[in-house]
């Protein structure tokens, strides 16, 4: 019976990783964004918060007393002296002070809810960067196989021509050389993708273990475009929880200054002496803010300031954002023009110019170290396009994210830290 509760707790474990679709970046997204323990955190500091609101606003809990006054000392009572005492108080706190702890707590709340819109761009972002990432190898991976077949063919054609004594058995063991390096090539390939594999998979929250297909790095993303200006959006949660701390602060001015208008405080005690009256007495107290200038004005100076660290923060995110703005544009504009450039000119001309090559040399019409450098000229092309074009759509995931809520670009890399 053990058996079967083990065996439905490796279900359960397993259900997240056979829900995922490899193939659709959103797909791994959304299994990221569902148990990632950043947003966990910040969704209990949330929830905290917003707990914090009522009974910031409230008033003070009301205080009993309950006593003797004068008893003498043997524990006997003084019939003129000896009394036992009830009492309450209540500190009465004003409105105004209750509505600016009220705000404050509700504004803490918003700028959270804000910093978990910016954490969730933040997330997506690195799972679709770790998804390109391994797309980008994959592609590598199957250029360089692909690659691998060619030499065969030169390989085969130097053992011919060295059969009928028209080449050298040194053209044989370069070209197996050649081949060889390519299968070196390859395993460093291999490493790279087990690399990114795991990564991805941190990034998406499944476990280690699971078997991840190969990824095919489309070339239809290359007609993909930035979609946007470099202007950031005046609603960027990122100034929308910087905005809340602002106002936080704004609140912590108001309750500074409403200190010169200090709590009251009401007492009331009932009396009883067994051989004379009983007695009650009502008194009210309030401070004396007679050191506004050592206490009072410094806190309201401090809130100042604060709230102009906050505001100064803004500026500075600002800054940053528009920066990491224009180094995704940039990084775009960049691998575009080299996709085009690639696409259009350099692999095509490569893979002829290797094909010629090998025919002629077949032929006897060129030189073996001819074929070698056009086939390493039109792998490193094919490597090359592949790197250019997961840079291209990062560029535009990266921009977009940036747009959407991202506090700092990922593209040019010094934002990153």
């Amino acid at each position: 019976m053990r058996a079967v509760p083990l065996f439905l707790a490796a279900l359960f474990l397993a259900l997240p990783a056979a829900a995922v679709d490899f193939n659709e970046p959103r797909s791994l997204v959304d299994a990221s964004l569902a148990n990632h323990p950043t947003l966990a955190r910040l969704g209990a500091e949330l929830a905290a918060a917003r707990e914090r609101v009522s009974p910031a606003g409230a008033q003070p809990n009301p205080m009993l007393m309950a006593g003797v006054q004068n008893k003498n000392i043997d524990l006997t009572d003084d019939e003129m002296m000896t009394m036992y005492m009830l009492g309450a108080s209540q500190t009465i706190v004003g409105s105004g002070k209750r509505d600016a702890a009220r705000s404050a707590a509700r504004l803490a709340a918003t700028s959270v809810e804000r910093q978990i819109d910016s954490v969730r761009a933040e997330i997506e972002r690195d799972v679709i960067f770790a998804y390109y990432d391994l797309a980008a190898v994959d592609s590598q991976l199957a250029a360089a196989e692909s690659v691998r077949q060619l030499i065969d063919a030169i390989v085969d054609a130097a053992r011919v021509r060295y059969e009928v004594g028209a080449a050298a058995q040194a053209d044989v063991i370069r070209g197996q050389l050649q081949k060889s390096d390519l299968d070196h090539q390859i395993v460093a390939l291999r490493g790279s993708r087990a690399a990114a594999a795991a990564r991805l998979l941190a990034e998406a929250g499944l476990p280690q273990t699971t078997e991840v297909p190969r990824i095919e790095l489309s070339r239809s993303t290359a007609a993909l475009d930035v979609d946007g200006s470099l202007e950031v959006p005046a609603t960027h949660p990122g100034f929308e929880a910087l905005r809340s701390e602002v106002e936080v602060q704004e609140q912590q001015i108001r309750l500074a200054r409403l200190a010169r208008r200090p709590d009251v405080n009401i007492e009331a005690q009932y009396g009883y002496r067994r051989m004379e009256r009983d007695m009650f007495s009502v008194v009210a107290s309030v401070e004396l803010p007679i050191r506004d200038e050592q206490v009072i004005e410094p806190q309201v100076r401090e809130a100042i300031l604060r709230r102009d660290a906050a505001q100064r923060r803004i500026d500075e995110l600002r800054r940053t954002l528009v920066r990491d703005l224009a180094l995704a544009s940039a990084a775009h504009a960049t691998a575009n023009s080299q996709l085009d450039l690639h696409e259009q000119v350099l692999v095509p001309q490569a893979r002829l110019a290797f094909e010629s090559t090998l025919a002629a040399y077949q032929s006897g019409r060129s030189t073996l170290d001819a074929a070698l450098a056009a086939e390493t000229t039109y792998l490193r092309l094919q490597l090359d396009y592949y790197d250019y074009l997961a840079q291209h759509i990062k560029a535009i995931r990266d921009f977009e994210a940036i747009r959407s809520g991202a506090r700092f670009g990922a593209t040019g890399g010094a934002s990153a830290a």
